[in-house]
């Protein structure tokens, strides 16, 4: 129990302490030696009454500078944590003082031992959520009986299917906050009732969620992605059994590239279609694509072809949205065909401009 106290906790004690009493404070180790204090001089000095407190499990009071070799006058109380001595705080004061600060300083050096019991416990259980993300990425189950520990711990069954889910973080956002978002994060999974998931740096995070409940899981899906609109998107990967999860991870971060850089939110790797196949053309390659059909046109004419494939492709409609008559549309479709050589209400041209507009 003695290396739960590490020093930087030893020392935030002692500030607190000294906080509320203004009082010099020493943290003593139960074999008497001072580890943090109010005076950094008397870090790593011996103090026999220190010593003595923590073998006695009993306060003792110094009434003279005299009493024991090196002290001062004060009282040394014993710190309790699980039923056992683990350290005494020093309090250096008329004892009459000091003696009013005594259960105060019992409650302040318990309630942070106890919060840095409870971190540890959430980090070592993060760890345990991120190795079994890993194993599922890395198709990697080879230490076995850890793995299956792991699985009883986060109740998953391993003759289970499920999905992963895929929440990247808009690289515009404040990486600083990051802490922030992972407690949204933590609380959208606690509502789902999923334990295992885990932050991937440096925008990413994974999550496993039942396949069985996915339907059921739509609408918090959709509300979560809405209320952080510009901030993260996520996606969902293909139904897997278990040891297979590395595919859905990898449909997951094929479904959440296919919504970069668009207005949307939230995809299914289920709801794509073409998005698959352009999922393994490059960044680059996409782009000159993109200047090689678009390139002559001005932004307004692009975003008048996309009007007019959204219509699919009937000129009324088009008409319609536009606020324009029949034969304005006719118009500016023939100008595009003359500037790009490319008739955009010809099928085949149609699926070469449209391509370069979405993909």
């Amino acid at each position: 129990m003695r290396s739960l106290i590490r020093h930087h906790l030893a020392q935030q004690m002692v500030d607190t302490i000294h906080d509320v009493c203004g009082y010099n404070i020493n943290f003593i180790s139960p074999e008497g030696k001072i580890t943090a204090s109010t005076d950094p001089e008397r870090i790593g000095m011996f103090r026999e009454v220190g010593k003595k407190a923590a073998q006695s499990g009993e306060t003792i009071e110094m009434d003279s500078d005299e009493d024991y070799s090196g002290t001062r006058k004060g009282i040394n109380i014993p710190i309790y944590y699980h039923s056992s001595v683990i350290a005494v705080i020093g309090i250096t004061a008329e004892p009459s003082e000091a003696r009013k600060y005594a259960h105060l300083a019992e409650r302040i050096s318990a309630l942070l031992l106890h919060e840095q019991e409870i971190g540890e416990r959430y980090r070592n259980i993060d760890e345990r959520r991120a190795y079994l993300i890993r194993c599922i990425q890395n198709e990697d189950f080879e230490n076995r009986e850890y793995f299956d520990s792991c699985l009883s711990e986060f109740h998953i069954d391993p003759k289970g299917r499920y999905r992963m889910v895929c929440i990247e973080i808009n690289t515009r956002y404040n990486l600083v906050n990051i802490s922030l978002l992972e407690q949204k994060v933590r609380a959208f999974f606690d509502r789902l009732g999923e334990e295992v998931y885990t932050y991937i740096y440096p925008n990413r995070f994974a999550g496993l969620v039942r396949s069985e409940a996915y339907d059921s899981y739509q609408s918090v899906f959709a509300g979560f992605a809405s209320d952080h609109h510009q901030i993260l998107k996520l996606s969902v990967g293909s139904d897997k059994s278990f040891e297979k999860c590395g595919d859905s991870w990898r449909d997951a971060v094929i479904a959440i590239s296919s919504i970069r850089g668009s207005s949307q939110d939230l995809v299914a790797f289920d709801d794509l279609k073409l998005e698959i196949l352009l999922s393994g053309i490059s960044g680059t390659a996409r782009e000159e694509y993109r200047k090689k059909m678009l390139g002559d046109l001005k932004p307004e004419e692009v975003e008048f072809l996309k009007t007019y494939y959204d219509s699919d492709m009937s000129l009324k409609a088009a008409a319609a949205k536009l606020f324009l008559h029949v034969n304005t549309v006719q118009q500016r479709l023939n100008r595009i065909a003359e500037k790009t050589g490319m008739n955009p209400r010809n099928f085949r041209d149609a699926v070469l401009f449209w391509l370069a507009m979405y993909v």
